[in-house]
């Protein structure tokens, strides 16, 4: 277990991906847009009009961005920091574009980088909006700049870009909304049982270790269920797989609807089931089980239970795991279908 790759988190939230996987992103693109706006002024030279303010505002939005990256202020409940970050990004362009030569100078494509920034971060009505918010600016700086937008040039020109615009932003949030969407589905298979859509045994031991490792900092009692089916293979033979899979799936509703929100259920794999119960000593283990296979006794097919707890069997997870597969071997061994305690003394070394 310890060799396998770390399961990413279990929920998937697209937004807080978003967030925290591109914040490293958009001070690239930051800085990005600066290294451009700082070859521009090399290339041509600074405006002879306000030439100096030109400089000083790129130096200080550069320094906005470093500090903003330096102070790692994005998470998903600050998400209008990001979308300040934007708001400032496109105030920064509009504002060194009326200052060189408007949108129709070579610069005019740098609101591209906003509208990229907002489509992989902010989602696809942000964007939008966003967008509109930019075709009002390039508007404003066409006619500033003396075009006439009621002539051909003027209509080609800001519909062309504007256009533009608009379908990379629309088609990369699009996109990042099929990557998170492909995402769901494959952490769905990776820590999912297909069948009953437990969580399987890799997402069970994941999930497990932090309860495991608090249980253990604070002294208190847990429980390991193993829970085996007696008659699996019987059912598959002589009433078919589909029988088969209506048994397994019978056994994990039960499973489900007697556990609490705070235990965890998983499918081991076959015919096989595994619980953990937090806060729970053997006493409450076995009377728990107990109701279980009581209460379930007309829907529920044959099963062997077997439960080892901590501190009397064990601390390491992997041992008590072990002490409850015995158990439900014992179960087994004893006629099925009832619960049998682990018979293991743990003697912890000194």
């Amino acid at each position: 277990m310890s060799q396998q790759e770390p399961l990413p988190p279990l929920v998937w939230d697209p937004r807080k991906v978003q967030i925290s996987g591109f914040t490293t992103g958009v001070y690239q693109i930051e800085w990005l847009l600066v290294s451009l706006v700082i070859f521009y002024l090399v290339v041509t030279g600074a405006p002879q009009t306000g030439g100096l303010a030109t400089i000083i505002g790129t130096v200080a939005y550069f320094l906005f961005s470093l500090l903003a990256s330096r102070l790692k202020y994005f998470d998903d409940r600050r998400r209008w920091l990001l979308i300040l970050h934007t708001l400032v990004m496109i105030g920064f362009i509009t504002w060194f574009l009326h200052a060189t030569h408007g949108v129709q100078g070579a610069m005019g494509s740098l609101y591209l980088l906003p509208v990229v920034t907002s489509a992989l971060t902010l989602g696809t009505l942000a964007t939008l909006l966003l967008v509109g918010l930019i075709a009002a600016c390039y508007l404003l700086l066409f006619q500033l700049g003396g075009g006439d937008l009621l002539s051909v040039e003027g209509l080609t020109l800001t519909g062309a870009n504007l256009v533009v615009f608009l379908i990379i932003g629309y088609l990369t949030a699009a996109l990042v909304d099929a990557i998170h969407l492909s995402n769901r589905m494959l952490l769905r298979m990776a820590t999912q049982d297909p069948l009953t859509d437990m969580l399987n045994r890799r997402a069970f031991l994941e999930l497990v270790q932090p309860f495991h490792a608090d249980s253990l900092r604070s002294r208190r009692a847990f429980s390991v269920v193993i829970v085996d089916m007696d008659d699996l293979k019987g059912i598959n033979d002589r009433d078919g797989h589909a029988a088969g899979d209506r048994a397994l799936l019978s056994v994990a509703r039960c499973l489900n609807e007697c556990k609490r929100d705070s235990d965890l259920v998983a499918r081991l794999g076959g015919d096989e089931f595994g619980l953990f119960l937090p806060n729970t000593d053997e006493k409450g283990a076995m009377a728990m089980l107990e109701r279980l296979l009581e209460h379930a006794a007309d829907e529920l097919p044959r099963i062997s239970v077997g439960v080892a707890a901590y501190p009397q069997h064990g601390e390491a997870l992997e041992a008590l795991m072990e002490h409850a597969d015995q158990a439900m071997y014992s179960s087994k061994a004893a006629g099925g279908h009832r619960v049998s305690l682990s018979n293991v003394v743990f003697k912890p070394a000194c």
